[in-house]
């Protein structure tokens, strides 16, 4: 924003001491003008005056306006810490230390190269997780032959033993005739055979 010195008189705020700031909000390099971060628009500003005498911060304005603002009658509003006195209570060399710890620290906060963070292995899925069966290989004829010349004799006596009655097994027992009057199964009895059979038939009868 720009510095418009229009009135020599100082703030009306007590003075600002160095001392009371961060050593990165003021600059006191002897090859360098001095300033400092006004407290009241958050600028960097100049520090006014000579070695030895009063020191100020320079006439300046918190605003900026433009050239349309500036016609339709708006001013600029003057900071309040305009040609506030500045009292440097501090030693350049103290201040230099300061600032060069606060730069190394800085540096040392700030790590060389980017570490990218890996991510993490994502699990298969379950239908994934089942692993297929190893195959197995076809016995040839030579072998499928050993295999049953194995197993031949284990069936030979588990069926012979399979034939052997059980001794005082019961069971049901099986008529090897048929009775008097019964019928094959397999022989539909007439319409007449029924009649005769029926137990009302029979009573009228007697």
């Amino acid at each position: 924003m720009p510095a418009r010195t229009r009135t020599k008189r100082r703030s009306s705020l007590s003075p600002l001491k160095l001392s009371t700031l961060l050593p990165s909000r003021y600059n006191l390099r002897p090859d360098e003008a001095n300033t400092v971060v006004c407290p009241s628009c958050d600028t960097w500003q100049r520090i006014m005056g000579d070695q030895g005498k009063t020191r100020t911060i320079r006439d300046h304005y918190s605003t900026d306006l433009s050239g349309a603002e500036l016609e339709a009658g708006q001013r600029d509003t003057r900071c309040p810490s305009a040609r506030r006195i500045v009292e440097i209570d501090v030693k350049v060399a103290h201040w230099a230390k300061q600032i060069e710890e606060g730069t190394t620290q800085v540096a040392a906060r700030r790590p060389t190269t980017v570490l990218r963070k890996i991510p993490t292995p994502k699990p298969p899925a379950v239908l994934h997780m089942a692993q297929p069966r190893p195959a197995v290989p076809e016995p040839t004829a030579d072998e499928r032959a050993e295999q049953w010349a194995e197993i031949l004799l284990p069936v030979f006596v588990a069926d012979a033993l399979r034939r052997i009655p059980l001794h005082g097994a019961r069971g049901p027992i099986f008529p090897l005739a048929l009775p008097v009057g019964a019928r094959p199964i397999a022989q539909t009895p007439t319409a007449d055979e029924v009649l005769a059979e029926s137990p009302m038939r029979q009573r009228a009868a007697a």
